[in-house]
C-alpha cells in the first residue's frame, strides 16, 4: 500500500484528511458535533489590528 500513498496527489490526501476529521467530529461518541467557526475580520479590521501592534 505505500506505493498508493506515494502516487496520490497532495490535494487528494488533504481532502481525505479533512473528511476524516469532519466525520470523527460528527460521530464522536461524546457529542463533539460541529464547532462554531470564528467570526472573520474585515480587511479594515485586520489593518487596524496590525497598526496597533
Amino acid at each position: 500500500m505505500p506505493e498508493v500513498a506515494w502516487r496520490t496527489p497532495i490535494p487528494e490526501l488533504l481532502i481525505a484528511m479533512d473528511a476524516k476529521i469532519e466525520w470523527s467530529l460528527a460521530f464522536h461518541p461524546f457529542g463533539g458535533g460541529k464547532k462554531k467557526e470564528p467570526e472573520r475580520q474585515t480587511p479594515q479590521e485586520m489593518r487596524k489590528a496590525l497598526r496597533a501592534k
